[in-house]
């Protein structure tokens, strides 16, 4: 069952770290390194860390496990996108994603009541699985001096961290944000989002008027707008509007709002910007391409063909993306004197095949 993670900063101190790790250390860590309370105890603390091998890797290791793998998880699954996340399944757990179609009718008949009082109607079940199908890691090294230094100002734990978690997460977040866009693109080129074309010089009253149309008309049950296809509606809270940051910037946002029928608060949290829909960073996922089949190149053909749209309606279950892993794993080179630790990040990257989603598209000159 997927859970989503809570939102967490870090606003403990240098000093309260420092404690916490000592009160969850071994009896021989806790017997050496004393509980401080004062800031000008914590040179002296850090030379016995630092002096010992052994002490070393135990403070590296509960820093990274104990709080900044806390960070990075909380960064992680509370992103911008975190809404179009599903949460964070338990390990080896496969999505079984289930559409039950709306039931048949039948005429009402006297003379048949007795020959059909037991027949058996079965329902009209759909199933789509959805597995992990994204396993990268993300390396990082601290060196034996950035400990040591770490111990000689009052913020250098803290700094220390934030260090670490920057360069995961920055790095993470990026990918995620190419992973959606990367699930739009390839939706899109493989028909799985319906598309809607408009002539070309449409005026921005035009597209209004046709995102007032459309908005509306996946308020019912239909079957136009899926890929499988079945008859599924999308309510106005679940629909997301995607567009490229140019075409956006035409419009007056209360215009747009007015256009989905939404307050400008309530418009606002349904937009999601694109930065371009016929650009992406291909070289970012170049390793994974050449050595699994996690995910494909994104073909320049693709892109052109991304040329002619110009906004997405999606219902947010379209989105099947599930966090399954994240750990720390680590290394100590003794050779040269630093520790190299991994993020290990497992995700289930898929679409729904049931779920409406409508690309807006300008036919070209």
């Amino acid at each position: 069952m997927s859970k989503r993670i809570a939102v967490s900063s870090l606003n403990a101190s240098t000093i309260n770290i420092i404690n916490t790790i000592r009160a969850n250390a071994s009896f021989s860590y806790q017997q050496s390194v004393p509980e401080i309370t004062s800031y000008t105890q914590i040179p002296a603390v850090g030379e016995v860390i630092y002096g010992n091998p052994a002490f070393s890797n135990e403070f590296v290791n509960a820093l990274l496990n104990r709080i900044a793998l806390v960070q990075i998880k909380s960064a992680t699954f509370n992103n911008p996108y975190r809404d179009l996340k599903k949460g964070y399944l338990e390990m080896g757990e496969v999505v079984e994603e289930i559409f039950v179609d709306i039931a048949k009718l039948t005429l009402f008949k006297k003379e048949e009541v007795s020959k059909e009082e037991f027949r058996r109607t079965i329902p009209d079940v759909k199933s789509a699985f959805h597995a992990v199908n994204w396993r990268v890691k993300y390396p990082v090294t601290i060196e034996d001096e950035e400990l040591r230094q770490a111990f000689t100002t009052v913020d250098g734990v803290t700094d220390m961290i934030a260090k670490i978690v920057d360069a995961m997460y920055r790095a993470s977040e990026y990918d995620e944000f190419l992973l959606f866009k990367y699930m739009l693109i390839k939706g899109y080129n493989q028909n799985e989002i319906k598309k809607i074309e408009l002539p070309n010089g449409t005026t921005m009253t035009g597209y209004a008027t046709e995102f007032r149309g459309l908005s509306n008309e996946m308020l019912f049950l239909s079957n136009k707008y899926n890929a499988y296809p079945v008859r599924n509606n999308t309510p106005r809270e679940r629909q997301r509007i995607f567009m490229d940051a140019r075409f956006n910037a035409r419009f007056d946002v209360e215009v747009l709002a007015s256009a989905f029928n939404m307050d400008k608060a309530e418009f606002l949290s349904r937009l999601t910007l694109i930065d371009n829909w016929d650009e992406f960073d291909n070289e970012r996922f170049e390793a994974i391409v050449a050595d699994s089949n996690a995910i494909e190149e994104v073909t320049s053909d693709e892109l052109t063909a991304m040329g002619s749209v110009r906004a997405m309606i999606i219902d947010e279950d379209w989105f099947q993306v599930y966090d399954e892993l994240i750990k720390f794993t680590e290394t100590y080179a003794g050779s040269g004197l630093y520790w190299n630790y991994w993020l290990h990040n497992w995700k289930t990257i898929s679409w729904s095949p049931f779920a409406n989603a409508v690309a807006i598209t300008e036919a070209t000159a």
